[in-house]
């Protein structure tokens, strides 16, 4: 959703104005397997969450969220997917991003901005 990201992106760049500063995003991505399960399963089948907590039009796919972020000047420092455990309700990172994930990423020197170009 293109307007999820434009909003996402003037937030980048009002909260975090100074080279060397961090963001961390946690999400949902926009899949079939996170409709049925951040969707279907958490709200409606488990309670893990109250009905209508997401809207999946909403959600952001990994390379929309990083390249928002990219574009405002960070470089992305980690991309992993995130599990969530309902037997623990524990969190562990995987290499599947297909229901949720992680993204942190430092903000550039502008110098290093300026570089790009060449």
């Amino acid at each position: 959703n293109q307007f999820v990201v434009m909003m996402r992106k003037q937030w980048y760049q009002r909260r975090v104005r100074g080279p060397g500063g961090g963001l961390m995003f946690t999400t949902i991505n926009r899949t079939v397997q996170s409709w049925l399960f951040g969707i279907v399963i958490a709200e409606h089948v488990a309670g893990l969450v109250p009905p209508g907590t997401h809207d999946y039009h909403k959600l952001v796919p990994p390379n929309e969220l990083t390249g928002a972020i990219a574009d405002c000047g960070f470089d992305i420092m980690t991309l992993t997917g995130l599990q969530f455990n309902p037997l623990t309700r524990q969190w562990s990172t995987s290499s599947d991003m297909s229901i949720n994930y992680a993204v942190t990423a430092i903000k550039r020197h502008p110098e290093d901005t300026a570089n790009e170009d060449d």
